[in-house]
């Protein structure tokens, strides 16, 4: 069973171009998963009061369309059968009854106190989701081996306090600002009408007062971008990511 949520894109949510944030994107997109959550018993609530929590593990994103300031959205989202210990979740996101861009993404069930990944059976006893078997698009899954050597260091965040969420460690809709403010000329990628792809491996996460050192390489012809984000202060990966335009 899907959700369908309408959802406008406000001044807040774009870049100077006008231009939808990816950041932003990922928060219609966070809503949408828990507003569908929330009508369970598997719900934020419930599998808090057992130290339980769904935490992102993979997002995948294809933009198709400029996303502009003011256009008026519909977002559709469905969770799809497990796959080892990972509960993936499909989007569809519409404008004008044209699809703008697709996502797919892998959550797991994070225990709060040993902050330790938990098999799908634990919450066998508490409900379940309404799986969806559809297969209703397609979205390439890049699986990137990230060479250390041609990276260089191109930005330095600091956790800070505003930054952390109801699980108490960063947001995940943070990283793509991450991402993206370690690219120069951002702008006028933004522009390109070729469509952007974008996925963000989340390998450990980032509590109040870490920092988190982002490494960057591009492809000769700049359209192609591997990152890797290394906690310094708890000394390990963070998170990796691809970004492209115009290919996958």
């Amino acid at each position: 069973m899907s959700i369908e949520i309408n959802m406008r894109v406000e001044s807040y949510d774009v870049q100077p171009n006008g231009n939808l944030k990816i950041s932003s994107l990922l928060k219609m997109l966070q809503k949408a998963a828990g507003d569908d959550v929330n009508r369970t018993k598997l719900n934020y609530f419930s599998l808090a009061e057992k130290n339980i929590a769904f935490v992102l593990t993979k997002m995948t994103l294809k933009v198709l369309q400029e996303i502009k300031l003011y256009d008026e959205l519909l977002i559709i989202s469905h969770p799809r059968k497990t796959r080892g210990a990972s509960f993936p979740r499909d989007f569809i996101i519409k404008r004008n009854n044209a699809v703008v861009a697709v996502a797919r993404s892998m959550w797991v069930l994070l225990d709060l106190e040993k902050r330790t990944i938990l098999r799908p059976g634990v919450v066998d006893e508490i409900g379940s989701l309404d799986i969806c078997d559809d297969d209703i698009f397609d979205i390439s899954d890049v699986r990137r081996i990230i060479d250390d050597s041609p990276l260089s260091r191109t930005n330095v965040h600091t956790v800070e306090y505003s930054f952390l969420d109801m699980n108490n460690h960063l947001n995940n809709t943070f990283y793509a600002d991450f991402i993206f403010n370690s690219l120069s000329k951002i702008d006028s990628l933004h522009e390109s009408d070729e469509g952007l792809y974008l996925q963000i491996n989340y390998k450990n996460e980032a509590r109040l007062g870490d920092v988190i050192e982002i490494h960057t390489c591009s492809s000769d012809d700049g359209n192609q971008f591997d990152f890797s984000a290394k906690n310094i202060t708890g000394d390990k990966i963070c998170f990796t990511a691809y970004v492209s335009y115009g290919v996958n």
